[in-house]
């Protein structure tokens, strides 16, 4: 599972590692399945010795799953912790434009090209390299902020790591909860 975690958010990684996660997990419950079912066979002389092997593989399979699941998590939330860090100058850059436009944010990110900075950054996530950046009409339903940084993260839901200029992010969502992460927030959907 920690593989996967580290695929999705390195800077060579792929969306693919979503599925691996999910393989992984599919395991952990064919083993916790194993460890309910596999204490039947060992009764039968025949099928006692595999049965057994087998049952040794599904209870260390369950331990390991856990393990690798805490693991993901640090991985990610770290990395999202880096992601924070590295779009301080894009954060920064929207904020001077703002100010610098009597309150007004810019409508895209490219119209702060090449005044503010020299090019639109990546994430340096290869599974999430965009950033998406709404303002305008499309802000009401978001807490009052002029504008807001999103960047998408399919993980099993769409999940997103997204910036408020106001900080005010809400506890919960329409189906999810918000992970406050340096001055972002993560969306688990």
């Amino acid at each position: 599972m920690a593989i996967g975690a580290y695929l999705q958010v390195a800077p060579i990684g792929t969306g693919f590692a979503f599925f691996i996660e999910h393989f992984y997990a599919a395991m952990t419950v064919a083993a916790i399945f194993g460890i309910l079912v596999l204490p039947w066979f060992l009764l039968s002389k025949r099928r006692r010795k595999s049965a057994f092997a087998w049952l040794l593989l599904c209870l260390a399979t369950v331990p390991a799953s856990l393990a690798g699941t805490i693991l993901s998590e640090k991985i990610r939330h770290q990395a999202f912790e880096q992601l924070a860090i590295r779009s301080k100058p894009l954060v920064e850059a929207v904020t001077a434009y703002t100010e610098d436009h009597h309150g007004s944010p810019p409508e895209t990110l490219e119209a702060l090209v090449p005044e503010y900075l020299e090019a639109i950054p990546k994430t340096g996530m290869m599974a999430y390299s965009k950033y998406h950046y709404t303002t305008g009409e499309d802000m009401r339903r978001w807490d009052d902020n002029p504008w807001m940084l999103n960047v998408y993260c399919f993980n099993g839901g769409f999940d997103r790591f997204m910036y408020y200029p106001l900080q005010n992010y809400p506890e919960r969502g329409e189906s999810g909860w918000y992970e406050p992460i340096a001055d972002w927030a993560y969306y688990h959907e």
